[in-house]
């Protein structure tokens, strides 16, 4: 009995349309020495399997779906519902497990009446649809994309899906995009739905993502004119980048949001594009950027995997998608308040080497290395761009260095 195969009554009804889970691609089970082994091809490790682990594998070689799933750990393992959940929600995370998605996504264009809100995000070249369970889970999700294009009509083909497993606080989540998915913990939803995203942004082989906020102005002048162009927001993890980026969009001081972590850089043409992903906002910034983002205190907090409560919240004067040069690249210096003693924040000249070098540390290319094309290409648009670093304590300090560089 295949997962779309279960009556849809019982303890199982949850899932009766559940997709059918199997193993990733690049994961391939061996027996050495009569012991279950498991290689995976992402991380090039082997991994010993121990009774369960060797059980469940040998059940997703063919595919399975999760009510089946569920019976046969059940049967063969003694394990619980709860116990099997939470042992797919990991080898999902692991990318050891993926699920093929069920027929009724909306992801094939066989949807004949659309159940929830359809999305379009602008990255790059694609045009990625994402689709929303209906219910309360699909607006508590679709809150952080409101700043995003609604979709009217019949399904549109490829993108993302969310898909609910059942209408309980433990039932599962399926995240997928036409080709497979992974099932999450409901809790944890919308950081696998923005990993789901991300994949597809950085699947882009031309492209070089770079870890940066991109302001734009409100009003684009002729390509001639300083304030025409982009302004890069780079910096370490914890230098502030989403808070001030969400802070100078909010101010009405004559800059856009055209996104907040990933650039996507065309070498070709040397210019830039924002990703318009929801802010990623940390639970240290929530007070901060409450005057400016006014629904912010309503938005679900998640707890990422690494421990950090954030909320996802939709951006600010989101600017239209578009390729853009860069003017400035500014790299963000986060200081300890009792340095600076009160003194604004202090912008120092940032050569376009170390520049350069800054991008390259924390930038991303399909494929795992640049090619002479693309290194080429960052090279001249950091020379042509004003690059710097700012020093500073507070956010507020850094919005009125920011505004001041527009004027």
């Amino acid at each position: 009995m295949s997962g779309s195969d279960v009556p849809v009554d019982g303890p199982d009804c949850g899932v009766a349309r559940s997709p059918v889970l199997r193993l990733a691609g690049g994961v391939v089970p061996l027996v050495i020495a009569d012991r279950p082994v498991l290689f995976v091809e992402a991380t090039q490790r082997l991994n010993a399997l121990n009774g369960s682990a060797g059980m469940l594998v040998a059940l997703l070689a063919d595919g399975i779906g999760l009510a089946e799933l569920r019976r046969e750990l059940a049967a063969q393992c003694g394990l619980a519902p709860a116990e099997v959940d939470a042992l797919v929600v990991e080898w999902s995370a692991q990318r050891v497990m993926a699920a093929d998605p069920g027929l009724d996504t909306g992801l094939t264009g066989d949807l004949e009446e659309p159940s929830a809100p359809l999305l379009s995000m602008r990255a790059g070249e694609r045009n990625i649809p994402i689709r929303f369970p209906p219910g309360s889970l699909g607006r508590e999700l679709a809150a952080a994309y409101r700043h995003l294009e609604e979709i009217e009509g019949p399904a549109t083909i490829g993108g993302v899906c969310v898909q609910a497993m059942g209408e309980g606080p433990d039932d599962l989540v399926g995240v997928f995009d036409d080709q497979a998915g992974i099932l999450s913990a409901r809790h944890a939803a919308a950081p696998a739905l923005r990993a789901a995203i991300v994949d597809l942004v950085l699947a882009q082989p031309d492209c070089v993502a770079l870890h940066a906020a991109c302001l734009v102005p409100a009003r684009e002048g002729s390509p001639e004119e300083f304030g025409s162009g982009a302004i890069l927001l780079i910096g370490a993890p914890g230098a502030g980048k989403s808070t001030l980026a969400a802070m100078v969009a909010a101010s009405g001081g004559g800059l856009r949001l055209a996104g907040d972590d990933i650039v996507l850089f065309d070498p070709r043409r040397g210019l830039v594009m924002g990703v318009p992903l929801p802010l990623t906002i940390k639970s240290g910034s929530w007070d901060r950027l409450a005057p400016a983002l006014p629904g912010l205190a309503a938005l679900p907090p998640v707890l990422r995997a690494d421990g950090q409560w954030l909320r996802y919240a939709p951006l600010p004067s989101c600017a239209a998608p578009a390729w853009r040069k860069v003017a400035a690249i500014v790299d963000l210096r986060r200081t300890d308040g009792n340095r600076l003693d009160g003194l604004p924040a202090q912008a120092m000249p940032q050569s376009p080497i170390d520049c350069l070098g800054r991008l390259l540390e924390e930038g991303f290319v399909h494929g795992g290395h640049c090619t002479p094309t693309q290194i080429r290409g960052l090279a001249r648009m950091v020379d042509n761009a004003e690059t710097c670093t700012l020093h500073y304590a507070e956010a507020e300090q850094a919005l009125s260095w920011i505004e001041a560089l527009l004027a």
